[in-house]
């Protein structure tokens, strides 16, 4: 096997991403989603390493990062590489493959003038070797309905409330989000495609839950 990585090409693309599937588990993802990731992959900033057996290629570890901009404390918009598809086959791990890949990716951040790289780790265990450090927590909560009730805010009583298909007010949406965006330190502006992300609502995903359903307030 060449340990050392390189930059994925287009054709490569189908081979490089079902790596990643099967290393989290190989449940293939739906049509709609595959295809969005395809669209947003950015191939430059994609790496692989690959694994030659005779005539025929495969690929055992995948890595890449999107380009963003990332709101810091004072409000500033910085470069941010947002890393993601982290993969090494489960066949090819412990023999550096990870290692080469955070290498070579870390110095192309640097090499492009990015001043941060990010990402939401699944491990996060994993990364602290390669520099990296908890930023933020993510905390989820069941709520018992009935031993609580919503306290509406004052000042709102000139404000209407109405359901919408999400596709149809997706500029609104986008719009409120842009405006959290220079206030919030941590967050990302959206690169064009991104608000697609949202619109993903395969039953698959569900858990059981109704279809995405979208209320939009409006004043005046």
């Amino acid at each position: 096997m060449t340990m050392e990585p390189r930059v994925l090409r287009r054709e490569e693309w189908d081979s490089w991403y079902g790596s990643l599937i099967r290393a989290f588990g190989g449940v293939p993802e739906p049509a709609e989603e595959l295809e969005l990731f395809r669209e947003l992959t950015r191939v430059d900033r994609s790496i692989g390493v690959w694994e030659r057996d005779g005539a025929a290629e495969a690929c055992v570890g995948t890595t890449g990062s999107f380009d963003f901009r990332m709101t810091v404390p004072g409000g500033a918009q910085v470069r941010a590489a947002g890393v993601t598809m982290v993969s090494v086959a489960a066949t090819h791990r412990r023999r550096g493959v990870l290692t080469s890949m955070m290498r070579r990716q870390l110095d192309d951040v640097r090499a492009w003038g990015e001043p941060l790289a990010v990402l939401t780790a699944s491990e996060p265990a994993i990364y602290g070797r390669f520099g990296y450090g908890a930023a933020t927590f993510s905390l989820s909560a069941e709520i018992d309905t009935s031993r609580v009730r919503l306290s509406v805010p004052a000042g709102t009583d000139d404000v209407r409330l109405r359901y919408a298909a999400p596709a149809d007010v997706l500029d609104a949406c986008e719009a409120v989000y842009a405006r959290l965006v220079p206030g919030r330190p941590g967050m990302l502006a959206r690169r064009p495609g991104w608000e697609r992300l949202a619109l993903l609502d395969p039953e698959s995903g569900r858990d059981g839950a109704s279809p995405l359903q979208c209320v939009v307030a409006r004043r005046g």
